[in-house]
């Protein structure tokens, strides 16, 4: 019976041992239920470690904690069948501790396989820590999949926080469906999101947006894929389709090893054909075919390319160019504005009580509208919408005022000046222009000719009869002309004129209210014989010559005899030039003594100096010396004595011409200071300055053209006034001199006293 009990008791504790054993077996592999479900996995401060049915959590008193929830009452809700965490109004703030040791607000991990977690997003959330959402697997790939029709902002702060961070022995993915995320680095040198892999070979990190949007931004960098491994190559993936955006303040690729960093390959993924826009910092490059979801605005400094391939629809919406670059416009379908980009660089003078008129510029897409929205226009000045200034103004001035030029999608402003000036009284009188006569021949036959004088002032003006010597002039057709009024006379050569060429100017006068004003007619007349001669001219070195010859101007030939029989051809009139015949120079250098020269060259022929070898540039005698350098004549090392009535005299060798200033202890003097004249250079400080230096030794520093020289003079304070005294007094010099001279026979008697008895005293 003993027996009996004792086996009994064995069966039941042996059961209870082995009910006991399997117990946390069940718990630890709870989460690795279903495939790539996280060994790990915290939200916020509340750590999800086991289970089989959902998790309910909602926010806690404090800001960001979570704490245990209902199916009723939940803001996270966590299904381990499908790995998926759903987000409803969440505010999560991550915490660290031993397992969540990057204090990420979201932490999905796996030390020894894939992880994967899905996110679904209902209304407007917020997760941040150091990390904002980190998946990371030591020993497989990394998934992520966010989706849902919510947004999130997602943002790891201190140090170097992520927004999204993934960390993968293999490939890592990060999808996004439809919902709208917005990851946030560290200000430090974080990064909105960054994909890693450790896996050699040809690992992949991607991430797609299918629909929605990704905006990505991060003190370092917005979208980082990393490759830390040696010996990899991998491949970093950004897919967009479903008319996806992903804006990021810049993506770059790096390695951390030997192998090369992850190539970049952006591009559309859609099977329909469907793509998005990538904006990697500035610069946006539409994939695929696209259908804008809402309006896009190029800013200044900003561009949008559509590659070769794809294709912009607007649909509803439009791009709006705002100083930016649009390439490709040719493949967008839909509606295209610019902003409007005032042209006008600045506005002409206008004056008072003259008619003013111009017109504003802008690119942009029309219609463009103006108004002024500072300041004001020149009285009597308007601006019509259409951008022209027209009016008459009337006062002078200089008017500062704004315009700003608008159309449906913007507008600009820029300031603007319109400076009137007052009308000045303007005397002025104008010609017709200067007179030619035609050539004749003695016994000509007088041809006459009329000129017109205009006054083109803004005055009444009153003519003088013009006059000639060599040309009769006919009498002003008016001599008082009122403004924009015309006068005219007739001139022609006198009758008898002798062969020669006859031009003279003749000049008409106009006064008004004691102003005299001028214009003058160049009248030329050329009388000529039959046949000139042309006297020989020997060529010089540059100079063509000539033969004798005769020339008729009448029928423009050339002969060789007085006869006119013997007809020539011009260039055998022409004799050439000889050219130089040069001789080299070499330079000399000056010295004080001696001037010296530049080196040049010199024609012996035509007695001219060139600076050049080919002698294309002629220069002067006087151009190739090289004045002596400047030396002391005299004036070194003087002295002067404070109040004295006479200054300093410097005599240096250097032209005058050469001075340029003159400096005493390196402080340059002004003209007041010192006296100076030719006769090479002679100059005088003045006692006015040399009393306001100190006593002493002082430098003295004349700088020219062609050099300078250094000296030094002493300055001495002024004599003691009781010598000076003893040294002009006659008779009480006199008696001083006997009484110093008494008291110092005195003084030796009582010594010689004194040394007797130490003598005595001391035998």
């Amino acid at each position: 019976m003993k027996k009996r009990i004792w086996n009994k008791v064995v069966s039941i504790f042996t059961a209870i041992l082995l009910v006991v054993g399997l117990v946390p077996n069940t718990t630890i592999t709870a989460l690795a239920a279903a495939e790539g479900a996280p060994s790990s996995l915290n939200v916020g401060n509340y750590q999800i470690t086991s289970g089989d049915t959902p998790t309910y959590l909602k926010t806690g008193s404090t800001d960001g904690s979570l704490i245990e929830g209902s199916d009723n009452d939940w803001t996270v809700k966590y299904d381990p069948s499908t790995v998926t965490l759903t987000l409803k109004n969440a505010t999560i703030e991550g915490v660290y501790n031993n397992v969540n040791t990057s204090g990420a607000g979201i932490y999905a991990a796996s030390s020894s396989g894939p992880v994967s977690l899905n996110i679904v997003l209902e209304e407007e959330n917020k997760v941040s820590g150091m990390y904002g959402i980190d998946v990371s697997s030591s020993g497989g790939s990394a998934s992520l999949n966010i989706s849902g029709s919510g947004s999130l902002t997602v943002s790891g702060h201190s140090g170097n926080g992520i927004g999204i961070f993934m960390s993968s022995q293999n490939s890592a993915n990060l999808t996004i469906e439809e919902a709208s995320v917005t990851a946030l680095g560290s200000q430090v040198g974080g990064s909105g999101v960054r994909l890693i892999t450790s896996q050699t070979g040809s690992p992949s990190l991607t991430i797609e947006v299918k629909g929605g949007s990704l905006q990505a931004s991060g003190e370092a960098n917005g979208i980082h894929f990393l490759s830390n491994v040696n010996d990899a190559t991998a491949v970093a993936n950004l897919n967009v389709s479903g008319n996806a955006m992903v804006k990021a303040s810049n993506i770059i690729t790096t390695k951390d090893g030997t192998g090369s960093a992850p190539e970049l390959k952006p591009e559309a993924s859609g099977s329909d054909g469907t793509g998005g826009i990538i904006w990697d910092d500035k610069s946006g490059t539409v994939y695929g075919d696209v259908t804008l979801q809402e309006d896009i605005t190029i800013s200044e400094g900003e561009s949008l390319t559509i590659e070769d391939g794809a294709s912009l629809n607007t649909g509803n919406n439009k791009v709006i160019v705002n100083g930016g670059t649009l390439n490709g416009e040719d493949k967008i379908t839909g509606t295209v504005k610019y902003t409007p980009s005032i042209t006008t660089a600045s506005l002409p003078e206008g004056k008072v009580n003259e008619e003013y008129a111009t017109s504003l510029s802008a690119n942009g897409s029309e219609p463009i509208t103006w108004n002024v929205t500072d300041g004001n226009l020149p009285t009597g000045l308007n601006l019509s919408t259409n951008g022209k200034i027209t009016g008459t103004p009337t006062a002078p001035g200089e008017y500062i005022f704004t315009v700003t030029a608008s159309n449906d999608v913007g507008s600009v402003s820029k300031e603007l000046t319109i400076t009137v000036k007052d009308v000045d009284p303007i005397y002025s009188i104008q010609n017709s222009g200067d007179i030619s006569f035609a050539d004749a021949i003695e016994g000509y036959t007088p041809e006459v000719k009329t000129i017109m004088i205009t006054n083109d002032g803004n005055q009444p003006i009153t003519l003088d009869q013009p006059s000639s010597t060599s040309f009769d002039v006919g009498t002003l057709s008016k001599a008082k002309l009122n403004v924009g009024e015309t006068a005219e006379f007739t001139v022609q050569p006198k009758n008898g004129l002798l062969a020669g060429s006859y031009e003279e100017d003749i000049v008409i006068t106009g006064t008004n209210n004691g102003k005299s004003v001028s214009t003058k007619v160049n009248v030329k007349f050329n009388v000529k014989h039959n046949a000139i001669k042309v006297e020989r001219k020997d060529p010089t070195c540059t100079e063509k010559g000539n033969i004798e010859y005769w020339y008729c101007e009448a029928c423009r030939k050339y002969f060789q005899d007085e006869a006119l029989t013997k007809e020539l051809k011009q260039e055998e009139t022409i004799l050439p030039a000889t050219g130089h015949n040069l001789t080299k120079v070499d330079e000399k250098k000056p010295t004080v003594d001696a001037a010296g020269n530049v080196e040049y060259w010199y024609c012996e022929v035509c007695n001219k100096y060139f600076s050049d070898e080919k002698a294309e540039h002629e220069i002067t005698l006087e151009d190739t010396i090289i004045a002596k350098l400047p030396k002391f004549v005299s004036g070194a090392n003087q002295e002067w004595t404070k109040g004295s009535k006479e200054g300093l005299t410097f005599k240096i060798d250097t032209d005058i011409k050469e001075f340029k200033k003159v400096l005493v202890d390196g402080k340059e003097l002004k003209d007041t200071d010192y006296d100076i004249k030719s006769g090479s250079t002679i100059l005088t400080l003045k006692p006015s300055f040399l009393d306001t230096l100190s006593a002493g030794k002082h430098k003295i520093r004349f700088e020219f053209n062609t050099g300078s020289v250094e000296a030094y003079f002493t300055v001495k304070d002024k004599e003691n006034s009781s010598q000076t005294e003893s040294a002009n007094t006659g008779v009480q010099n006199k008696y001083g001199l006997w009484i110093v001279l008494l008291l110092v026979a005195a003084g030796g008697l009582a010594g010689f006293g004194i040394l007797s008895k130490r003598r005595k005293n001391h035998k």
